[in-house]
């Protein structure tokens, strides 16, 4: 008997990141604006509209700026497909980390993970803060476009992030878990 002949009640079927791959190289996504594969679930996620543009554009700029200043050997990247796990492969729309050459980002050279929030506030802070922590994204913010505040996550433990703060947009932003990198947020 196969697994398939002892499946008595319908489930859902989770796809891996190769299948995602496969399927997104054959022009699968072609008709929406970005996907990712969030727990082996395909998600379609919104078009950049301009306000999320605009603090995409400044908040990178200054995180640049800042790691620069530290003489840091991190480097920022925009919207990287990050395998987090065989099931995941999230887009976060700025992703701090290691400098790598790999055709897809490898979650564990992540330190800090930057969701643009401007439309999906519950998601970034709910299921996607869990997705981060759960992988051991060791810091997470959210920038709230609406709220004009960064919201500062850090020290993963299970699905959870066990310190957390805001700051607002006009403040210093300092990374809890990147020795000496502050990030000014007075351009937000």
């Amino acid at each position: 008997m196969t697994a398939q002949e002892a499946l008595t009640t319908p489930h859902l079927a989770k796809l891996r990141v190769a299948d995602f791959l496969l399927l997104a190289e054959s022009g699968a996504f072609d008709d929406y604006a970005r996907t990712e594969l969030i727990e082996g679930e395909i998600w379609v996620v919104n078009s950049v509209h301009r306000r999320h543009a605009r603090a995409h554009a400044q908040f990178t700029a200054e995180i640049g700026a800042a790691l620069k200043a530290i003489g840091s050997p991190l480097t920022f990247y925009a919207a990287p497909s990050t395998e987090l796990s065989d099931d995941s492969l999230p887009e976060p729309d700025i992703a701090i980390g290691e400098v790598s050459d790999a055709k897809i980002f490898p979650g564990p050279a992540m330190r800090v993970a930057v969701e643009i929030s401007d439309s999906t506030l519950d998601i970034d802070l709910g299921r996607k803060a869990r997705l981060y922590a759960r992988h051991g994204v060791p810091e997470y913010w959210v920038v709230d476009v609406e709220g004009r505040v960064i919201h500062q996550m850090w020290a993963p433990e299970g699905e959870v992030y066990r310190q957390q703060g805001d700051v607002a947009f006009g403040e210093t932003l300092n990374a809890a878990t990147v020795s000496g990198l502050t990030v000014d947020t007075g351009s937000l």
